[in-house]
C-alpha cells in the first residue's frame, strides 16, 4: 500500500485519511484500489467500534482527480467494461466500490468533513446519512 491513504486504529476506532492534500485529496485510480483494501481489511478488525473518514491538509476531497478523466478518454472500452461488469458477487462495479465497501462494515463510518467536499469526495459516505 502507498501512502495515498493513511490508516491508524487505536481504542477500536480507525481513521481513514485521504492523504494527497497537494490535490486536495481528489480521488486517483490508485486511491479507489486502496480505498477498497482498506474498507475490506477493516471488515476483519477484531474490536472495531467505527471509522473515521477524513483528508489530509485541511480539505477532505474534491472528487475525481481530472487528471483521471483525461487519462480516462484514451481507454473508454476498458471503462466501460469496468461499469457494465461488476466482478462476481460484488456489489457496485469498480467506479462504485470505493463507497460501497463502507457500507459492508457493522460499525459506523463517519465522513469528518472539513474544507473541500466536491463530487465522489461526497459519495464516500455512502450509508445516506445526514452530513453533519
Amino acid at each position: 500500500m502507498s501512502d495515498i491513504l493513511q490508516v491508524t486504529i487505536a481504542d477500536g476506532i480507525a481513521e481513514v485519511r485521504l492523504n494527497r492534500p497537494e490535490r486536495k485529496n481528489a480521488l486517483s485510480l490508485e486511491m479507489f484500489d486502496e480505498i477498497v483494501v482498506v474498507g475490506e481489511g477493516l471488515k476483519a478488525e477484531a474490536g472495531l467500534c467505527a471509522v473515521i473518514l477524513c483528508g489530509a491538509g485541511g480539505d477532505f476531497c474534491s472528487g475525481l482527480d481530472t487528471t483521471v478523466m483525461q487519462s480516462l478518454a484514451t481507454r473508454l472500452e476498458e471503462m466501460r467494461e469496468r461499469l457494465l461488469n461488476p466482478e462476481e458477487g460484488q456489489r457496485g462495479n469498480w467506479f462504485q466500490r470505493p463507497c460501497v465497501v463502507w457500507q459492508k462494515l457493522s460499525v459506523p463510518v463517519i465522513a469528518a468533513i472539513e474544507g473541500v467536499c466536491l463530487g465522489g469526495g461526497m459519495q464516500l459516505d455512502t450509508r445516506n446519512n445526514p452530513v453533519i
